[in-house]
This record gives structure tokens, sequence and C-alpha cells, in this order.
């Protein structure tokens, strides 16, 4: 036994002295530690990404709605449409819907729904009181709410649950005092505007 460790003790002294291969090895044991970090900053680089064009494009629609005198619904169907163009290739399967409301403000300063339209999905039901306090009497404000699933496109890596996007902004218009929605400036309370005398 001892005259076989005695063979083996020049081998066992070279190989501990040998340092070939360490950094390959060290590479290796690090590279799973090293590509779950890469896959980790790519996910929140895509995710704050696509979060950012979103609200972008609420408010480039939602301004670009409002400076239009009069509206139809298909022209709210072309500003969903847009939004390939404008949130672009970070989420191939994102479901984007959009609602567009004009809410108006009674003699008392009352924000009363005139008109709504929803694109894309299920109708999005606007909360008009949410907009008390932006506008004088007989003022109106375009309300542009737009709500997304994001899905991640790591998914393949590890599995991830979608994130609900919602975003609302506030327009004032722009050409006219109330923009009318296929030729109608309200389509639920015809005496909004009316101001009684004092």
């Amino acid at each position: 036994m001892i005259a076989i460790t005695r063979q083996f003790a020049p081998l066992l002294r070279s190989f501990r002295q040998d340092r070939r291969g360490v950094a390959a090895t060290e590479v290796i044991l690090f590279s799973p530690i090293m590509m779950v970090l890469a896959f980790g900053l790519a996910e929140v680089y895509v995710e704050h990404a696509t979060e950012d064009q979103f609200v972008r494009y609420v408010q480039q629609a939602g301004d670009l709605l409002a400076r239009e005198p009069t509206l139809t619904t298909s022209s709210i169907t072309t500003v969903l449409s847009a939004a390939d163009q404008m949130i672009v290739g970070f989420d191939a399967n994102k479901t984007l819907e959009i609602n567009v409301s004009s809410i108006g403000f009674k003699h008392d300063g009352t924000p009363v729904l005139l008109w709504t339209r929803s694109a894309g999905g299920s109708s999005l039901t606007p909360d008009a009181t949410a907009a008390a306090g932006l506008g004088l009497p007989a003022d109106t404000v375009i309300r542009f709410e737009a709500k997304m699933n994001y899905s991640s496109p790591f998914n393949y890596v590890w599995t991830s649950t979608s994130r609900k996007l919602d975003s609302v902004a506030w327009f004032r218009p722009r050409e006219t005092r109330a923009i009318a929605m296929d030729g109608a400036v309200s389509e639920y309370d015809q005496t909004w505007d009316n101001i009684p005398s004092e």
C-alpha cells in the first residue's frame, strides 16, 4: 500500500500544481448563473420597454383624437389598429382594448357621460365621476383608456404570469367645445350644457 502511494505521489503533486483547465471549469460552473442573470435583465428591460410604449400610445392616440372636431366609430377602430405600429414588437400576443368617451360638465360642475365607444374586445365602462373638477360648466373632456395583457416573451425559459397594463388619460378638445360622435354631441344627456339663468 505504501509502495503504491509512493508511485502516485509525483502524479498527485503534478496534478495539484497543474492549473490548466481551471478557467474552463469555472466558466462551466458559473455559466448557468450568468445565463439566468442575463435572461432576467432582458426580461426586466422588455417589460419596462413595453409598458413605456403602451403609455406613450395612450398619450399619442388620445391627443390625436382630441384634435378632431368630429369622430366616428370607425375612427376609434383605426386608432386601435395603429397600436401595432406604436407598440412595436415586444409582445406578439398582446391583446389591446381601448375606450374613448366624452364627458360633459353640467351647470353645477357635475360630470356626465355624453358618448362612449370601445374597440378591441369587451366594452370598457368609463367612470364619469373621475372627471370631477377637470372642467367648467358646459365644457367637455375626452377620456382615453387602454388595457393590454402583457405576457413575457421568455416564457420558453421560465413560466411567468401575464400582467395587465392599464392607463387612463384626459384631453381637452382642440377644435371645438364638444366633439361629436357619429354626428351627435351627446347620446345620453341632451340637457347637459343648459346653464340656467341667474
